[in-house]
Protein backbone atom coordinates (compact mmCIF):
# COMPACT_ATOMS: atom_id res chain seq x y z
CA UNK A 1 0.00 0.00 0.00
CA UNK A 2 1.17 3.54 -0.74
CA UNK A 3 0.42 6.22 1.85
CA UNK A 4 0.26 9.96 1.25
CA UNK A 5 -0.20 12.55 4.00
CA UNK A 6 -1.71 16.01 3.97
CA UNK A 7 0.94 18.55 2.99
CA UNK A 8 1.13 21.90 1.25
CA UNK A 9 -2.10 23.28 -0.21
CA UNK A 10 -1.32 22.14 -3.78
CA UNK A 11 -0.55 18.62 -2.59
CA UNK A 12 -3.80 18.66 -0.58
CA UNK A 13 -5.64 19.71 -3.76
CA UNK A 14 -3.95 16.75 -5.46
CA UNK A 15 -5.22 14.36 -2.76
CA UNK A 16 -8.77 15.71 -3.13
CA UNK A 17 -8.43 15.49 -6.93
CA UNK A 18 -7.14 11.91 -6.66
CA UNK A 19 -10.15 11.01 -4.48
CA UNK A 20 -12.58 12.68 -6.90
CA UNK A 21 -11.06 10.87 -9.88
CA UNK A 22 -11.54 7.63 -7.90
CA UNK A 23 -14.95 8.60 -6.52
CA UNK A 24 -16.27 5.06 -7.12
CA UNK A 25 -14.22 3.95 -4.10
CA UNK A 26 -15.72 6.22 -1.40
CA UNK A 27 -18.97 7.72 -0.22
CA UNK A 28 -20.19 10.29 2.31
CA UNK A 29 -23.00 8.81 4.43
CA UNK A 30 -24.45 10.41 7.55
CA UNK A 31 -21.76 13.10 7.30
CA UNK A 32 -18.98 10.48 7.42
CA UNK A 33 -16.47 9.72 4.69
CA UNK A 34 -16.21 5.96 4.15
CA UNK A 35 -14.13 3.79 1.82
CA UNK A 36 -16.12 1.25 -0.19
CA UNK A 37 -13.16 -1.11 -0.54
CA UNK A 38 -10.39 -0.83 2.03
CA UNK A 39 -8.32 -3.35 0.08
CA UNK A 40 -7.90 -0.61 -2.52
CA UNK A 41 -8.34 2.63 -0.57
CA UNK A 42 -8.10 3.46 3.13
CA UNK A 43 -8.91 6.91 4.46
CA UNK A 44 -7.09 7.92 7.63
CA UNK A 45 -7.26 11.04 9.77
CA UNK A 46 -4.52 12.89 7.88
CA UNK A 47 -3.64 10.48 5.08
CA UNK A 48 -5.00 8.18 2.38
CA UNK A 49 -3.50 4.78 1.64
CA UNK A 50 -4.04 2.84 -1.56
CA UNK A 51 -2.99 -0.33 -3.35
CA UNK A 52 -1.40 0.07 -6.77
CA UNK A 53 -4.37 -1.82 -8.23
CA UNK A 54 -6.24 1.47 -7.87
CA UNK A 55 -4.46 2.55 -11.07
CA UNK A 56 -6.29 -0.07 -13.13
CA UNK A 57 -8.46 2.08 -15.43
CA UNK A 58 -7.10 5.29 -13.88
CA UNK A 59 -6.24 6.86 -17.26
CA UNK A 60 -9.86 6.64 -18.48
CA UNK A 61 -11.21 8.07 -15.23
CA UNK A 62 -8.59 10.85 -15.31
CA UNK A 63 -9.47 11.83 -18.88
CA UNK A 64 -13.22 11.65 -18.21
CA UNK A 65 -12.89 13.95 -15.19
CA UNK A 66 -10.83 16.53 -17.07
CA UNK A 67 -13.17 16.36 -20.10
CA UNK A 68 -16.25 16.93 -17.96
CA UNK A 69 -14.60 19.67 -15.87
CA UNK A 70 -13.58 21.52 -19.06
CA UNK A 71 -17.12 21.05 -20.37
CA UNK A 72 -16.52 22.73 -23.74
CA UNK A 73 -17.79 19.81 -25.84
CA UNK A 74 -21.15 19.48 -24.04
CA UNK A 75 -21.61 23.25 -23.95
CA UNK A 76 -21.11 23.57 -27.71
CA UNK A 77 -23.38 20.61 -28.51
CA UNK A 78 -26.07 22.23 -26.39
CA UNK A 79 -25.60 25.63 -28.09
CA UNK A 80 -25.72 24.17 -31.61
CA UNK A 81 -28.92 22.29 -30.80
CA UNK A 82 -30.45 25.53 -29.49
CA UNK A 83 -29.43 27.45 -32.64
CA UNK A 84 -30.92 24.72 -34.84
CA UNK A 85 -34.13 24.61 -32.83
CA UNK A 86 -34.51 28.40 -33.01
CA UNK A 87 -33.98 28.46 -36.77
CA UNK A 88 -36.30 25.54 -37.49
CA UNK A 89 -39.08 26.71 -35.14
CA UNK A 90 -39.44 30.06 -36.90
CA UNK A 91 -41.22 30.12 -40.25
CA UNK A 92 -39.35 33.13 -41.56
CA UNK A 93 -36.56 34.02 -39.13
CA UNK A 94 -35.58 37.68 -39.17
CA UNK A 95 -32.25 38.54 -40.73
CA UNK A 96 -31.08 39.87 -37.36
CA UNK A 97 -31.53 36.42 -35.79
CA UNK A 98 -29.72 34.67 -38.65
CA UNK A 99 -26.91 37.23 -38.49
CA UNK A 100 -26.56 36.87 -34.70
CA UNK A 101 -26.35 33.05 -34.89
CA UNK A 102 -23.85 33.27 -37.75
CA UNK A 103 -21.65 35.67 -35.73
CA UNK A 104 -21.73 33.45 -32.65
CA UNK A 105 -21.01 30.34 -34.69
CA UNK A 106 -18.05 32.01 -36.37
CA UNK A 107 -16.66 33.06 -32.97
CA UNK A 108 -17.01 29.55 -31.55
CA UNK A 109 -15.23 27.98 -34.52
CA UNK A 110 -12.38 30.49 -34.35
CA UNK A 111 -11.54 29.04 -30.91
CA UNK A 112 -12.19 25.41 -31.82
CA UNK A 113 -9.66 24.63 -34.55
CA UNK A 114 -10.28 20.87 -34.74
CA UNK A 115 -14.01 21.27 -35.38
CA UNK A 116 -13.38 24.12 -37.82
CA UNK A 117 -10.93 21.98 -39.75
CA UNK A 118 -13.39 19.10 -40.00
CA UNK A 119 -16.33 21.34 -41.00
CA UNK A 120 -14.65 23.40 -43.67
CA UNK A 121 -15.59 26.98 -44.44
CA UNK A 122 -18.69 28.50 -42.87
CA UNK A 123 -20.94 29.99 -45.59
CA UNK A 124 -20.96 33.78 -45.54
CA UNK A 125 -23.71 35.84 -43.95
CA UNK A 126 -25.03 36.96 -47.32
CA UNK A 127 -25.33 33.36 -48.50
CA UNK A 128 -27.16 32.07 -45.41
CA UNK A 129 -29.52 35.06 -45.42
CA UNK A 130 -30.56 34.12 -48.97
CA UNK A 131 -30.60 30.37 -48.32
CA UNK A 132 -31.23 29.44 -44.68
CA UNK A 133 -30.73 25.72 -45.34
CA UNK A 134 -27.01 26.48 -45.82
CA UNK A 135 -26.84 27.46 -42.15
CA UNK A 136 -29.12 24.71 -40.78
CA UNK A 137 -27.25 22.05 -42.79
CA UNK A 138 -23.94 23.42 -41.49
CA UNK A 139 -25.20 23.11 -37.91
CA UNK A 140 -26.55 19.58 -38.54
CA UNK A 141 -23.20 18.56 -40.01
CA UNK A 142 -21.36 20.05 -37.03
CA UNK A 143 -23.51 18.06 -34.60
CA UNK A 144 -22.97 14.89 -36.68
CA UNK A 145 -19.19 15.34 -36.62
CA UNK A 146 -19.18 16.12 -32.89
CA UNK A 147 -21.09 12.91 -32.24
CA UNK A 148 -19.15 10.62 -34.60
CA UNK A 149 -15.70 11.90 -33.62
CA UNK A 150 -16.40 12.38 -29.93
CA UNK A 151 -13.43 10.27 -28.86
CA UNK A 152 -11.05 12.49 -30.80
CA UNK A 153 -12.60 15.64 -29.29
CA UNK A 154 -12.40 13.94 -25.88
CA UNK A 155 -8.63 13.48 -26.25
CA UNK A 156 -7.87 16.92 -27.65
CA UNK A 157 -10.07 18.80 -25.19
CA UNK A 158 -8.36 17.08 -22.26
CA UNK A 159 -4.96 18.00 -23.69
CA UNK A 160 -5.97 21.64 -24.31
CA UNK A 161 -7.54 21.99 -20.87
CA UNK A 162 -4.74 20.43 -18.84
CA UNK A 163 -1.97 22.11 -20.84
CA UNK A 164 -3.39 25.42 -19.61
CA UNK A 165 -3.02 24.17 -16.03
CA UNK A 166 0.20 22.15 -16.05
CA UNK A 167 2.22 23.44 -18.97
CA UNK A 168 3.80 20.79 -21.23
CA UNK A 169 4.26 17.37 -19.69
CA UNK A 170 3.88 13.89 -21.18
CA UNK A 171 0.82 13.85 -23.44
CA UNK A 172 0.40 17.61 -23.01
CA UNK A 173 3.53 18.36 -25.01
CA UNK A 174 2.90 20.35 -28.18
CA UNK A 175 4.65 17.67 -30.26
CA UNK A 176 2.04 15.07 -29.22
CA UNK A 177 -0.87 15.47 -31.63
CA UNK A 178 -2.33 11.95 -31.69
CA UNK A 179 -2.81 8.96 -29.37
CA UNK A 180 -2.75 11.25 -26.36
CA UNK A 181 -4.75 8.90 -24.19
CA UNK A 182 -2.47 5.96 -25.01
CA UNK A 183 0.56 8.05 -24.10
CA UNK A 184 -0.89 9.01 -20.72
CA UNK A 185 -1.90 5.40 -20.13
CA UNK A 186 1.60 4.20 -20.98
CA UNK A 187 3.46 6.95 -19.06
CA UNK A 188 1.37 6.83 -15.89
CA UNK A 189 -1.25 4.07 -15.55
CA UNK A 190 0.84 1.13 -16.71
CA UNK A 191 4.03 2.14 -14.93
CA UNK A 192 2.25 2.85 -11.64
CA UNK A 193 0.08 -0.25 -11.82
CA UNK A 194 3.05 -2.51 -12.52
CA UNK A 195 5.50 -0.54 -10.37
CA UNK A 196 8.04 -0.47 -13.17
CA UNK A 197 9.27 3.11 -13.05
CA UNK A 198 13.00 3.28 -12.59
CA UNK A 199 14.09 4.81 -9.30
CA UNK A 200 16.84 7.29 -8.64
CA UNK A 201 19.63 5.45 -6.81
CA UNK A 202 20.72 8.45 -4.79
CA UNK A 203 17.79 10.70 -3.89
CA UNK A 204 14.58 10.26 -1.97
CA UNK A 205 11.46 12.24 -2.90
CA UNK A 206 11.79 15.82 -1.70
CA UNK A 207 8.07 15.95 -0.91
CA UNK A 208 7.37 12.78 1.10
CA UNK A 209 10.94 11.82 2.05
CA UNK A 210 9.72 8.20 2.16
CA UNK A 211 9.95 6.82 -1.37
CA UNK A 212 12.92 6.91 -3.72
CA UNK A 213 12.60 9.60 -6.36
CA UNK A 214 11.53 8.54 -9.84
CA UNK A 215 14.48 8.56 -12.20
CA UNK A 216 14.64 11.64 -14.39
CA UNK A 217 11.53 13.21 -12.87
CA UNK A 218 12.09 16.68 -11.50
CA UNK A 219 10.11 18.99 -9.28
CA UNK A 220 9.81 21.69 -11.90
CA UNK A 221 7.20 23.80 -13.65
CA UNK A 222 5.62 20.61 -14.95
CA UNK A 223 3.74 20.47 -11.65
CA UNK A 224 2.05 23.77 -12.35
CA UNK A 225 2.73 27.16 -13.87
CA UNK A 226 3.21 28.72 -10.46
CA UNK A 227 4.67 25.97 -8.30
CA UNK A 228 8.12 24.44 -8.33
CA UNK A 229 11.49 25.59 -9.61
CA UNK A 230 12.79 26.53 -13.02
CA UNK A 231 16.20 27.50 -14.42
CA UNK A 232 15.55 31.15 -13.55
CA UNK A 233 15.67 30.30 -9.86
CA UNK A 234 19.10 28.65 -9.73
CA UNK A 235 20.48 31.45 -7.54
CA UNK A 236 18.11 30.38 -4.79
CA UNK A 237 19.13 26.71 -4.59
CA UNK A 238 22.15 24.83 -3.34
CA UNK A 239 24.82 24.14 -5.89
CA UNK A 240 22.81 26.06 -8.55
CA UNK A 241 20.83 22.93 -9.39
CA UNK A 242 17.10 23.67 -9.77
CA UNK A 243 16.22 20.01 -10.44
CA UNK A 244 14.63 18.55 -7.32
CA UNK A 245 13.73 14.84 -7.06
CA UNK A 246 10.11 13.67 -6.83
CA UNK A 247 8.69 10.14 -6.46
CA UNK A 248 6.12 8.68 -8.85
CA UNK A 249 3.34 8.66 -6.23
CA UNK A 250 3.75 12.31 -5.25
CA UNK A 251 4.00 13.12 -8.95
CA UNK A 252 0.61 11.58 -9.77
CA UNK A 253 -0.92 13.24 -6.69
CA UNK A 254 0.34 16.63 -7.85
CA UNK A 255 -0.79 15.73 -11.38
CA UNK A 256 -4.34 15.23 -10.04
CA UNK A 257 -4.70 18.64 -8.39
CA UNK A 258 -6.83 20.02 -11.23
CA UNK A 259 -9.67 17.71 -10.12
CA UNK A 260 -9.47 19.09 -6.58
CA UNK A 261 -10.19 22.61 -7.85
CA UNK A 262 -13.66 24.03 -8.38
CA UNK A 263 -13.96 26.03 -11.61
CA UNK A 264 -16.00 29.23 -11.54
CA UNK A 265 -16.55 32.15 -13.89
CA UNK A 266 -15.62 35.43 -12.24
CA UNK A 267 -15.97 38.69 -14.17
CA UNK A 268 -16.53 36.49 -17.24
CA UNK A 269 -13.14 34.79 -16.75
CA UNK A 270 -12.49 31.23 -15.56
CA UNK A 271 -10.92 31.02 -12.10
CA UNK A 272 -10.43 28.04 -9.81
CA UNK A 273 -11.03 27.68 -6.09
CA UNK A 274 -9.72 25.28 -3.50
CA UNK A 275 -10.49 25.17 0.23
CA UNK A 276 -7.42 24.26 2.24
CA UNK A 277 -7.44 23.13 5.84
CA UNK A 278 -5.23 20.73 7.74
CA UNK A 279 -7.61 19.18 10.26
CA UNK A 280 -8.39 15.91 8.40
CA UNK A 281 -8.90 14.32 5.00
CA UNK A 282 -12.63 14.03 5.72
CA UNK A 283 -13.04 17.74 6.55
CA UNK A 284 -10.89 18.77 3.59
CA UNK A 285 -13.04 16.79 1.15
CA UNK A 286 -16.37 17.85 2.68
CA UNK A 287 -15.39 21.53 2.74
CA UNK A 288 -14.48 21.41 -0.94
CA UNK A 289 -17.73 19.60 -1.79
CA UNK A 290 -19.67 22.33 0.04
CA UNK A 291 -17.82 25.09 -1.82
CA UNK A 292 -18.44 23.27 -5.11
CA UNK A 293 -22.14 23.11 -4.30
CA UNK A 294 -22.25 26.78 -3.30
CA UNK A 295 -20.46 27.94 -6.45
CA UNK A 296 -22.70 25.77 -8.62
CA UNK A 297 -26.01 26.85 -7.10
CA UNK A 298 -25.32 30.35 -5.88
CA UNK A 299 -23.37 33.01 -7.71
CA UNK A 300 -24.09 35.83 -5.30
CA UNK A 301 -21.45 38.33 -4.30
CA UNK A 302 -21.41 36.72 -0.87
CA UNK A 303 -20.42 33.28 -2.08
CA UNK A 304 -17.58 32.90 0.42
CA UNK A 305 -19.68 34.18 3.29
CA UNK A 306 -22.33 31.66 2.22
CA UNK A 307 -19.69 28.96 2.18
CA UNK A 308 -18.28 29.88 5.58
CA UNK A 309 -21.84 30.15 6.92
CA UNK A 310 -22.42 26.56 5.83
CA UNK A 311 -19.24 25.48 7.59
CA UNK A 312 -20.28 27.26 10.76
CA UNK A 313 -23.68 25.62 10.70
CA UNK A 314 -22.32 22.10 10.25
CA UNK A 315 -23.08 19.57 12.93
CA UNK A 316 -21.70 19.66 16.46
CA UNK A 317 -19.23 16.90 15.75
CA UNK A 318 -17.36 19.10 13.31
CA UNK A 319 -15.68 20.95 16.19
CA UNK A 320 -16.13 24.24 14.37
CA UNK A 321 -14.03 26.21 16.76
CA UNK A 322 -10.92 24.29 15.70
CA UNK A 323 -11.22 23.91 11.97
CA UNK A 324 -12.58 27.37 11.20
CA UNK A 325 -9.34 28.92 12.38
CA UNK A 326 -7.38 26.78 9.91
CA UNK A 327 -9.49 27.12 6.78
CA UNK A 328 -8.58 29.20 3.73
CA UNK A 329 -9.94 29.43 0.20
CA UNK A 330 -7.38 29.76 -2.60
CA UNK A 331 -8.29 31.43 -5.89
CA UNK A 332 -6.28 30.63 -9.03
CA UNK A 333 -6.39 32.60 -12.26
CA UNK A 334 -4.45 30.36 -14.61
CA UNK A 335 -4.71 32.79 -17.51
CA UNK A 336 -2.61 35.46 -15.85
CA UNK A 337 0.67 35.78 -13.98
CA UNK A 338 -1.15 36.75 -10.79
CA UNK A 339 -0.17 34.58 -7.85
CA UNK A 340 -2.95 32.67 -6.07
CA UNK A 341 -5.17 34.78 -3.81
CA UNK A 342 -5.93 33.61 -0.28
CA UNK A 343 -9.26 34.17 1.49
CA UNK A 344 -8.86 33.25 5.14
CA UNK A 345 -11.28 32.74 7.99
CA UNK A 346 -8.99 33.08 10.95
CA UNK A 347 -11.12 33.94 13.96
CA UNK A 348 -10.51 34.07 17.68
CA UNK A 349 -11.36 31.16 19.95
CA UNK A 350 -14.05 33.29 21.66
CA UNK A 351 -15.70 34.18 18.36
CA UNK A 352 -15.64 30.59 17.11
CA UNK A 353 -17.21 29.46 20.39
CA UNK A 354 -19.86 32.17 20.05
CA UNK A 355 -20.73 30.90 16.54
CA UNK A 356 -20.78 27.33 17.70
CA UNK A 357 -22.99 28.11 20.73
CA UNK A 358 -25.51 30.14 18.71
CA UNK A 359 -25.63 28.06 15.53
CA UNK A 360 -29.23 26.89 16.09
CA UNK A 361 -30.46 30.49 16.45
CA UNK A 362 -28.43 31.50 13.40
CA UNK A 363 -30.14 28.71 11.44
CA UNK A 364 -33.51 30.32 12.21
CA UNK A 365 -32.37 33.34 10.19
CA UNK A 366 -30.94 31.36 7.28
CA UNK A 367 -33.77 32.09 4.81
CA UNK A 368 -34.48 35.68 5.78
CA UNK A 369 -33.89 38.53 3.35
CA UNK A 370 -34.78 42.11 2.61
CA UNK A 371 -35.10 44.01 -0.65
CA UNK A 372 -34.42 47.65 -1.43
CA UNK A 373 -35.55 48.74 -4.90
CA UNK A 374 -35.55 45.13 -6.21
CA UNK A 375 -32.04 44.44 -4.92
CA UNK A 376 -32.18 41.50 -2.54
CA UNK A 377 -29.90 40.94 0.46
CA UNK A 378 -29.68 37.76 2.53
CA UNK A 379 -29.67 38.62 6.22
CA UNK A 380 -27.68 35.71 7.67
CA UNK A 381 -24.57 36.29 5.49
CA UNK A 382 -24.66 39.95 6.54
CA UNK A 383 -24.82 38.93 10.20
CA UNK A 384 -21.86 36.57 9.71
CA UNK A 385 -19.91 39.28 7.93
CA UNK A 386 -20.58 41.70 10.80
CA UNK A 387 -19.56 39.09 13.37
CA UNK A 388 -16.28 38.57 11.51
CA UNK A 389 -15.41 42.26 11.44
CA UNK A 390 -16.81 43.02 14.93
CA UNK A 391 -19.47 45.40 13.58
CA UNK A 392 -22.62 43.53 14.67
CA UNK A 393 -24.69 46.06 16.63
CA UNK A 394 -28.22 47.25 17.37
CA UNK A 395 -27.97 49.65 14.43
CA UNK A 396 -28.40 46.67 12.09
CA UNK A 397 -31.52 45.54 13.98
CA UNK A 398 -32.86 49.11 13.89
CA UNK A 399 -32.49 49.18 10.10
CA UNK A 400 -34.26 45.83 9.73
CA UNK A 401 -37.15 47.02 11.89
CA UNK A 402 -37.43 50.18 9.78
CA UNK A 403 -37.59 48.07 6.58
CA UNK A 404 -40.15 45.79 8.25
CA UNK A 405 -42.39 48.76 9.10
CA UNK A 406 -42.12 50.05 5.52
CA UNK A 407 -43.11 46.64 4.22
CA UNK A 408 -46.13 46.60 6.56
CA UNK A 409 -47.06 49.98 5.07
CA UNK A 410 -47.02 48.35 1.60
CA UNK A 411 -43.92 50.15 0.40
CA UNK A 412 -43.08 49.53 -3.27
CA UNK A 413 -39.34 49.74 -2.66
CA UNK A 414 -38.88 47.87 0.61
CA UNK A 415 -39.64 44.19 1.19
CA UNK A 416 -38.60 41.60 3.76
CA UNK A 417 -39.68 38.20 5.01
CA UNK A 418 -38.16 38.54 8.49
CA UNK A 419 -40.79 38.62 11.25
CA UNK A 420 -40.76 40.18 14.77
CA UNK A 421 -40.01 36.81 16.40
CA UNK A 422 -36.87 36.40 14.22
CA UNK A 423 -35.86 39.98 15.01
CA UNK A 424 -36.13 39.10 18.69
CA UNK A 425 -33.76 36.15 18.01
CA UNK A 426 -31.39 38.65 16.42
CA UNK A 427 -31.78 40.93 19.45
CA UNK A 428 -30.59 38.10 21.72
CA UNK A 429 -27.74 37.24 19.34
CA UNK A 430 -26.53 40.85 19.38
CA UNK A 431 -26.72 41.00 23.17
CA UNK A 432 -24.69 37.79 23.48
CA UNK A 433 -22.18 39.04 20.88
CA UNK A 434 -21.65 42.30 22.78
CA UNK A 435 -21.23 40.49 26.09
CA UNK A 436 -18.89 37.74 24.82
CA UNK A 437 -16.85 39.57 22.18
CA UNK A 438 -17.10 43.35 22.51
CA UNK A 439 -17.37 43.68 26.32
CA UNK A 440 -14.79 40.92 26.86
CA UNK A 441 -17.10 38.62 28.83
CA UNK A 442 -18.84 41.30 30.94
CA UNK A 443 -22.52 40.42 31.42
CA UNK A 444 -25.33 42.98 30.93
CA UNK A 445 -26.99 41.45 33.96
CA UNK A 446 -30.24 40.61 32.21
CA UNK A 447 -31.40 37.12 31.25
CA UNK A 448 -32.94 35.96 27.99
CA UNK A 449 -36.02 34.85 29.94
CA UNK A 450 -36.50 38.41 31.14
CA UNK A 451 -36.16 39.72 27.58
CA UNK A 452 -38.78 37.24 26.34
CA UNK A 453 -41.02 38.39 29.23
CA UNK A 454 -40.71 41.99 28.00
CA UNK A 455 -41.34 40.77 24.43
CA UNK A 456 -44.64 39.30 25.60
CA UNK A 457 -45.47 42.51 27.46
CA UNK A 458 -45.12 44.40 24.18
CA UNK A 459 -47.37 41.87 22.42
CA UNK A 460 -49.99 42.16 25.19
CA UNK A 461 -50.07 45.96 24.93
CA UNK A 462 -50.49 45.76 21.13
CA UNK A 463 -53.41 43.35 21.66
CA UNK A 464 -54.95 45.86 24.09
CA UNK A 465 -54.78 48.55 21.40
CA UNK A 466 -56.41 46.22 18.88
CA UNK A 467 -59.17 45.31 21.33
CA UNK A 468 -59.93 49.03 21.80
CA UNK A 469 -59.97 49.69 18.04
CA UNK A 470 -56.73 51.66 18.28
CA UNK A 471 -54.70 49.36 16.01
CA UNK A 472 -53.80 52.29 13.76
CA UNK A 473 -51.70 53.75 16.60
CA UNK A 474 -49.37 50.75 16.75
CA UNK A 475 -47.18 51.80 13.85
CA UNK A 476 -46.90 55.45 14.87
CA UNK A 477 -45.88 54.41 18.40
CA UNK A 478 -43.45 51.85 16.95
CA UNK A 479 -41.79 54.50 14.78
CA UNK A 480 -41.38 56.81 17.80
CA UNK A 481 -39.84 54.02 19.91
CA UNK A 482 -37.58 53.06 17.00
CA UNK A 483 -36.32 56.63 16.65
CA UNK A 484 -35.58 56.82 20.38
CA UNK A 485 -33.65 53.54 20.20
CA UNK A 486 -31.70 54.67 17.15
CA UNK A 487 -30.17 57.60 19.05
CA UNK A 488 -30.08 55.76 22.41
CA UNK A 489 -32.34 58.31 24.10
CA UNK A 490 -33.56 56.61 27.29
CA UNK A 491 -35.69 59.58 28.41
CA UNK A 492 -37.48 59.81 25.07
CA UNK A 493 -38.09 56.05 24.95
CA UNK A 494 -39.41 55.93 28.52
CA UNK A 495 -41.59 59.00 27.97
CA UNK A 496 -43.32 57.35 24.98
CA UNK A 497 -43.66 54.09 26.87
CA UNK A 498 -45.12 55.67 30.04
CA UNK A 499 -47.62 57.80 28.12
CA UNK A 500 -48.77 54.78 26.09
CA UNK A 501 -49.23 52.60 29.17
CA UNK A 502 -51.02 55.38 31.06
CA UNK A 503 -53.39 56.00 28.13
CA UNK A 504 -54.56 52.39 28.35
CA UNK A 505 -54.44 52.22 32.13
CA UNK A 506 -51.76 49.53 32.20
CA UNK A 507 -48.76 49.10 34.45
CA UNK A 508 -45.33 49.55 32.86
CA UNK A 509 -43.05 46.45 33.14
CA UNK A 510 -40.70 46.84 36.11
CA UNK A 511 -37.74 45.61 34.03
CA UNK A 512 -37.50 49.05 32.42
CA UNK A 513 -36.47 50.54 35.76
CA UNK A 514 -33.02 49.04 35.07
CA UNK A 515 -32.57 51.22 31.98
CA UNK A 516 -32.41 54.32 34.21
CA UNK A 517 -29.23 53.11 35.93
CA UNK A 518 -27.63 51.29 32.94
CA UNK A 519 -28.07 52.76 29.47
CA UNK A 520 -26.68 49.60 27.83
CA UNK A 521 -29.85 47.79 28.93
CA UNK A 522 -32.05 50.17 26.93
CA UNK A 523 -31.25 48.35 23.69
CA UNK A 524 -31.99 44.69 24.58
CA UNK A 525 -35.03 45.68 26.65
CA UNK A 526 -36.31 48.31 24.21
CA UNK A 527 -35.98 46.10 21.14
CA UNK A 528 -37.58 43.19 23.03
CA UNK A 529 -40.60 45.33 23.79
CA UNK A 530 -40.76 46.71 20.24
CA UNK A 531 -40.44 43.25 18.63
CA UNK A 532 -43.28 41.95 20.79
CA UNK A 533 -45.32 45.10 20.13
CA UNK A 534 -45.11 44.36 16.38
CA UNK A 535 -45.49 40.59 16.78
CA UNK A 536 -47.70 38.28 18.74
CA UNK A 537 -47.69 36.94 22.28
CA UNK A 538 -45.94 33.61 22.74
CA UNK A 539 -46.68 31.14 25.49
CA UNK A 540 -44.02 28.68 26.72
CA UNK A 541 -45.01 26.14 24.09
CA UNK A 542 -44.92 28.79 21.40
CA UNK A 543 -41.44 29.91 22.40
CA UNK A 544 -40.21 26.35 22.09
CA UNK A 545 -41.91 25.68 18.76
CA UNK A 546 -41.24 28.91 16.89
Amino acid sequence: MERVYLGDWLYNAGIIGFLKINSHLWDVKNHELKSKDENLLKIGENYIEFDRKIFDGFAKRYFDYAFNQYGRYDHIVSLFNEYLKDLESLENPKEEIISEIHTRLNKILSGFSLLKKKLGKLPSKNIVKKDLTQLTNFLKNALKILKEDKEEFWETDVQIYLRGIYGQKSFLNLSVNKNRFQKFQKDFEETLLENKNKKDKKYKCINCSIRQAKKDTIFDTGISKFYGLNPDSINFVWNFNSKLPLCEICEIIYFSYFAGLTPFRKDNKPVYYFVNSDTSIENLLKENLILEQKLTTDISENKFIDFFTELVLMSQSEKARYFLANTVVIELDLNSDTMPKIYSFNISKEKAEYLQKNKEDLKKLSKTFYEIKNERFSILPQILEKILDNSLSYEFLNNLLRIYLKKVNNSVYYKTNINPYQMQILNLLIKDFLEKIIFGGRSMDISNNELWFVYNKGAQLAKKLKDKNAENKIQSIAYKLLNALRVGNTNQFMDILIRTYMAFEEEIPSSFVKTISDKNLLYPLGYSFLNGFLGKELNKEGLNNE
